[in-house]
This record gives C-alpha cells, sequence and structure tokens, in this order.
C-alpha cells in the first residue's frame, strides 16, 4: 500500500512540474496579497504620426494614466510605478522608445515635473536618496533581460503612497510604429496587453496623423484587436484636431472586457494604392521593404474577423462532443451492471433478516469481521486493526493466555500489562494451527488465526509470560516471522473462504476489485475535467466550452459514485456464503444497534463473551459494553467482561500499537530503494496581440 502512495507521489510530482513548466507563466504576475497594488486605471492616449527626415517611422505619444494605490500595510508604501512599453523586433527592426518627460498631475490641474534619474533603482536607500528619488523618473531600455536589469519600461519614482488615486502624464517616442512595404505601408499601434488592461475603466486615444500624410478615402483601412468583441469601435475627423486626421477611441467599462486569450488592445492602418507610402516616405528600412505584402496582410486580417466565428463554431464542436461523450459514459456505466451479471453468478440469501441475535458459527474472528464488510472494502480496511484485537481477546475467553497488571496498584495500560500463557502446548502443536490440540477439553478448539497468534505469543514469551510493550518491541525486531504471520493471516481468508465453502474462488473479490478500480478512475478523470482541464481551457479560446468539460467531469464524477455503489454486490460468495453473511451482517447490525441495548431477552454470560469478542472485531465493542453493563448486572462474574481494560481506550488503542510494530518489522525486512535526477527550464513569454505583423 505505501509503495503505491510512493508511486502517485512521484507521478503527481512530475506532473506538476511539468504542469509549471509548460503553464507557469500565466501565474508569474499573480499577486499574493489581493490587498497590495498599484494598478492603472483610466488611461487618456494621445499620439501623433511623424513622417520627416530621419523619423524611421516615429510616433509621438503622450499619456495621462490614472493608477489605483493599494498598499496593504503603511509599513510597505508604493515607492515606485511603471509603464511598461510593449517591445519587439518586427520585420528585421526594433520597436524602441525614447522619453521626452514625465509630469504629475494633481487633482487642481497643478502640474509637477519629474526630473530623469540616471539609474534604476535597486536598493531601499534608493528610494530616499536626494539624487535619485523621490520625484524622478528612470527609463529602462530594452530588450528585456532580467539578469542584466533591463526592462522596456518607464518608472516614477514617488514619495511613498499608501492608498491614494494619482495621474501621471508621460510623453514618449516609438520607432518602427509605421513600416514600409512595396504596395504598401502600415501604422501599428499596440496599446496595452495582458496584466495591464485587467482593471481599466476607460481607455480614451486620438490617433492623430497630418493631412498631409492620411491617405484619401479608399486608399486605406483601419482594424482594431481586442477585448471579448474581437475588436472595439472607433470614429475618424478632420475637424477635432485642426490640420489632422484623428481617429478617436472611447471605451468604457462595459466594453473593456477581457479573456486571457485576448488581453490586448491594438489598431492598425493600412494604406495601399496611390498612397501606399503617404506616411512612410522616411520610415525604416525592413526585411521585407522591397516586397509586396498587402495580400497576406489581407488574408491575415481576414483570418482574424473570421477567428470569433472560428472560435466559436470550434467550442460549439467540442460541447456537442463532450456531450455525446457524457451519454455515453452514462450508458457505459448504466451497461456495466448487466454485462458483470452476465460473466458472474451473484447468489442472494435464503432468507432475509434485519437482526441476528445468535453466533451463527465458531468463526475466526479476522475472517468473520472480513465477511461482514467483504461488500464495503472501506470499512473492511479501517477494521484491520481492531482484527488483532479480538484474536487476543478470543484467546484470553478461550482460556490460552491471561491478561494480568505487572504492578497490581497500578492503571491498566500497555505498559503495566503482562500475558501470561496458560496452555501449554506440546512441540506438535505449532505445526497444527487450526486443529483441535491435543489436551484436555478444558480449552476449546483454535481456529486458524487464532493459533497462529498463540504461536507468536509462546515465541517470544518462551511459554511463560511477557510484558504487552516487550512483546510489541520483538515482533518489531522479528521481521521474518512476523512478516510469515502477517502473510498467514491474509492468506487466511482466502484459504478459510474456500476450504469452508464461503467463496466461488480464491479470488472472490475481482468482480469488485475492477469495478473499484473503473470508478476510481472516473473520479479521477472527472476531478481532472472540473477542475485542472478547465483552468488550462479558461486560458485558450475553448474557454471552458459552454460549460462542456464541466458536465462530462459532472457526469464521470457521478458514474464513478454509483459504479462504487454497484461494485459493493460484486462479490464472489457461494449461496451457502451468502446465507453465511446475512446471518454475521445482521449480528453486526444487532450489535450495532439500540435493539441490544432495549431488548430485555436474557443473555448468557457466554455470549455476552462471544458478542464482545466479535463486536472488538468489528471495531464496535463499545457499543456491546454499553449494553453490558445495563442488560447484565452480574457481568462481575466473568473475568472478561468484568475487566476494565477490555473497555478501555488501551485496549483498543493496543490493536493500532500491534499493527505498528507489524509495520515496522515489514519495512525492516523491506527497503524500496529509488533515485534519479530531472531538470527543467524556463522560458520568456510575450503580449498577445491581434494580427501578427512578423510576415513570411
Amino acid at each position: 500500500m505505501k509503495r503505491n502512495w510512493i508511486l502517485w507521489f512521484w507521478i503527481i510530482f512530475i506532473f506538476a512540474i511539468s504542469a509549471w513548466d509548460s503553464f507557469g507563466y500565466l501565474f508569474e504576475d499573480i499577486n499574493l496579497n489581493p490587498f497590495d497594488y498599484a494598478r492603472i486605471t483610466d488611461v487618456d492616449y494621445k499620439a501623433i504620426l511623424v513622417d520627416e527626415p530621419s523619423s524611421n517611422g516615429k510616433i509621438v505619444v503622450t499619456e495621462r494614466l490614472t493608477f489605483d494605490i493599494h498598499a496593504a500595510s503603511k509599513n510597505n508604501l508604493f515607492w515606485e510605478l511603471w509603464r511598461d512599453l510593449p517591445e519587439s523586433y518586427v520585420d528585421g527592426v526594433k520597436v524602441d522608445y525614447k522619453v521626452n518627460s514625465v509630469k504629475q498631475i494633481l487633482d487642481d490641474g497643478t502640474e509637477i515635473i519629474y526630473g530623469e534619474s540616471p539609474k534604476l533603482y535597486w536598493n531601499d536607500s534608493d528610494y530616499t536618496s536626494t539624487i535619485y528619488g523621490p520625484g524622478k523618473w528612470y527609463h529602462s531600455e530594452g530588450p528585456y533581460n532580467e539578469s542584466a536589469r533591463r526592462y522596456e519600461c518607464v518608472f516614477f519614482y514617488v514619495d511613498g503612497l499608501y492608498r491614494e488615486n494619482v495621474t501621471f502624464e508621460i510623453e514618449y517616442e516609438m520607432n518602427n510604429a509605421a513600416l514600409r512595404y512595396d504596395d504598401c505601408s502600415e501604422l501599428y499601434l499596440s496599446f496595452y496587453s495582458e496584466d495591464s488592461v485587467k482593471y481599466l475603466n476607460s481607455f480614451k486615444g486620438q490617433i492623430l496623423i497630418p493631412q498631409k500624410d492620411m491617405p484619401s478615402s479608399g486608399n486605406y483601412e483601419i482594424h482594431t484587436y481586442g477585448t471579448n468583441s474581437n475588436d472595439f469601435p472607433f470614429e475618424e475627423s478632420d475637424t477635432l484636431n485642426p490640420g489632422f486626421h484623428t481617429i478617436s477611441i472611447n471605451l468604457d467599462k462595459s466594453s473593456l472586457n477581457f479573456k486571457p486569450y485576448n488581453e490586448y488592445l491594438e489598431l492598425s492602418l493600412v494604406s495601399y494604392g496611390k498612397d501606399n507610402h503617404i506616411f512612410t516616405d522616411y520610415a525604416s528600412y525592413n526585411d521585407y521593404y522591397n516586397d509586396p505584402v498587402l495580400a497576406e496582410i489581407w488574408q491575415e486580417q481576414s483570418e482574424y474577423d473570421n477567428s470569433y466565428q472560428h472560435y466559436k463554431n470550434m467550442k460549439i464542436v467540442v460541447f456537442c462532443i463532450l456531450l455525446a461523450g457524457s451519454v455515453l459514459v452514462i450508458v457505459y456505466t448504466y451497461t456495466k451492471d448487466k454485462k458483470i451479471r452476465n460473466k458472474y453468478v451473484f447468489y442472494h440469501p435464503s432468507m432475509q433478516m434485519k437482526y441476528f441475535r445468535e453466533i451463527p458459527s465458531n468463526l475466526d474472528p479476522i475472517f468473520a469481521s472480513n465477511l461482514v464488510f467483504c461488500k464495503d472494502r472501506k470499512k473492511k480496511n479501517k477494521h484491520d486493526s481492531d482484527g488483532y484485537s479480538s484474536l487476543m481477546l478470543s484467546l484470553v475467553r478461550k482460556g490460552y493466555i491471561a491478561l494480568e497488571r505487572i504492578n497490581p496498584a497500578g492503571d491498566w495500560n500497555s505498559r503495566n500489562v503482562k500475558i501470561i500463557v496458560k496452555y501449554k502446548p506440546t512441540p506438535a502443536f505449532y505445526d497444527m494451527a487450526g486443529q483441535t490440540p491435543p489436551v484436555t477439553q478444558t480449552f476449546e478448539s483454535l481456529t486458524q488465526n487464532e493459533a497462529s497468534y498463540f504461536n507468536l505469543i509462546v515465541r517470544h514469551s518462551a511459554g511463560t509470560e511477557i510484558s504487552m510493550s516487550l512483546f510489541q518491541a520483538r515482533i518489531s525486531g522479528d521481521y521474518e516471522n512476523t512478516n510469515s504471520f502477517v502473510n498467514g493471516i491474509k492468506h487466511s481468508i482466502v484459504s478459510i473462504g474456500t476450504s469452508q465453502g464461503y467463496f466461488q474462488k480464491a479470488d472472490y473479490d475481482e468482480p469488485q476489485r475492477k469495478v473499484n478500480s473503473l470508478a476510481k478512475m472516473f473520479l479521477i478523470i472527472g476531478i481532472l475535467l472540473v477542475t485542472l482541464v478547465n483552468f488550462i481551457s479558461h486560458f485558450t479560446h475553448l474557454d471552458f466550452a459552454f460549460g462542456g468539460y464541466t458536465i462530462l467531469g459532472i457526469v464521470f464524477i457521478i458514474s464513478s459514485l454509483y459504479l462504487k455503489h454497484l461494485a459493493k454486490k460484486y462479490v464472489l460468495l457461494t449461496q451457502f456464503g451468502e446465507d453465511e453473511y446475512s446471518k454475521w451482517k445482521g449480528l453486526y447490525d444487532f450489535l450495532n444497534s439500540e435493539t441490544l441495548m432495549n431488548e430485555r431477552t436474557v443473555i448468557e454470560l457466554p455470549l455476552w463473551e462471544e458478542y464482545l469478542v466479535y463486536a472488538t472485531a468489528f471495531g464496535i465493542s463499545e457499543k456491546v459494553i454499553a449494553a453490558l453493563k445495563i442488560r447484565c448486572p452480574d457481568y462481575q462474574m466473568s473475568p472478561i467482561l468484568s475487566n476494565p481494560y477490555y473497555s478501555s481506550v488501551h485496549f483498543h488503542h493496543y490493536g493500532h500499537t500491534f499493527n505498528s510494530a507489524i509495520r515496522t518489522a515489514s519495512h525492516t525486512s523491506y527497503s524500496v530503494g529509488f533515485g534519479g535526477h530531472g531538470g527543467y527550464g524556463g522560458g520568456g513569454r510575450g503580449g498577445g496581440g491581434g494580427r501578427r505583423r512578423s510576415l513570411i
């Protein structure tokens, strides 16, 4: 069992490492403290196209940014704010920046002009330095390189902000925003992407193109990219800003909705025809400067325009497939019972009984417990330790051993209890497990497991006596004989069940195991669909597939529970075994019910003693003990029933400590070695976008 847990641990560990390697970048920007943040909430963006000598396809951008600052603690204020600048190489040229100025705009309109800092802040002392800040800005030029501390970003160093809304205005130049090709030109602006867009309440933008550089109607197209709508509206005007053609954007909170796969705001203006180079006379030379690319641009644009409906159709198809899969799982689960019943024979008890008040037979306590719980594996595994306690109690009841206190004045606990061997076996007894010992009739015969347990006691006590604690210590150290004993206990279930006609075959729980394995697999698949698959799909265009993954996952989980319910019936008992199961299950229900407490029929002391033995094996001895004290006032006449040790937590705990001693011996005899090595690497990530610009 432990080896299985080790195997599962390594499977989950390797899967987690692989998943992090593939999807870990999704968590890079997650702030683990939701009460500590600085977010851009409102943007007023203005860009002016410049096409003049040495301009290199330049635009001059002025942005007013409103930050919502919320420091979780007054002891950990915000000392810097920043605006990421989209960096990339497009068609062989680098989109780079030059920051001209940074101002803080107060509520009354007053402007505070920030100076430029000579370096990027890194140490805490920098933030309070009169040389470096506050009241300074720094442009960290890309490309991004963590080890070299390079970020394409502009930082504003402030004087410790706690919970405020502040506004900054930055002006910067962006080179290579406009690119020239043989048959067209393109102005492509990536405004914001990824985390920057998540908390926007408004985005206002104006792109100003000088009238002399503006293509005439019919010679240009404008497209926008991003948001859940796949694009966003804009307006054009020749009068809003005299001398300029103005493209205006005005988005409020209702328009700024994003999924992880569309977290961007971008705009493209493509000119062609007779105005194909009207605003790129002085653009930089790029890899496709002399190549015709207009057809490819239109093709990419068409693919992007159709992508929304394409992915919607794909989601519908996936949803239908998942729905069909759900139906198939339901049908398969429903017919599984019929297939199993056609393959195996399952008997029904000759008589249905709610309770059984007698002891059905002189059955081994451990086998009786396994028989009672053979249709409920969870309870069967739960009461393994109780079986050892019941064997010892049965040996006491049959007179083979006695338990006494080492110090009569002390308490009844494992450290103060000793085992005294009352029956002195002949040497031949050690090979007669399960047979009647060759002694007087004052001793009842032992079951197979009782004899094995008694042999173990005799071995470690030398046939005389031994303290409980020393007995368990010797069990832990004598791993060879202890393992032989444990294996004998395990095999006895099958040997008793087949030799005495309870089971149809040795592998009596084969159908139950198979169905339980199937149910476990269904449960794992269902949980993965509802959790991991849904989580991953959220970052793709399938985006939960209209709840299809959840529906299929829930169907798998419900089917798993239904299969586990069916599996309880799939035990290959004979007709005799089914009848005996009904009796022993009836005895268990009787001992575990209030009927034992409330009935007024007379129960003899010997029957009470047997009740206690089997109730201990079933893990419900406290029920019998409670009823005993009320219904049997002469229980003090029984050495077993009157002994407080058997009704104490110490005796119940004995079975668990004995089980631990057995496991210690087992671990000593069987050592599992494993080793190996592995590694994983990381990579970078980038922002999303609309139509890609790097042409092929």
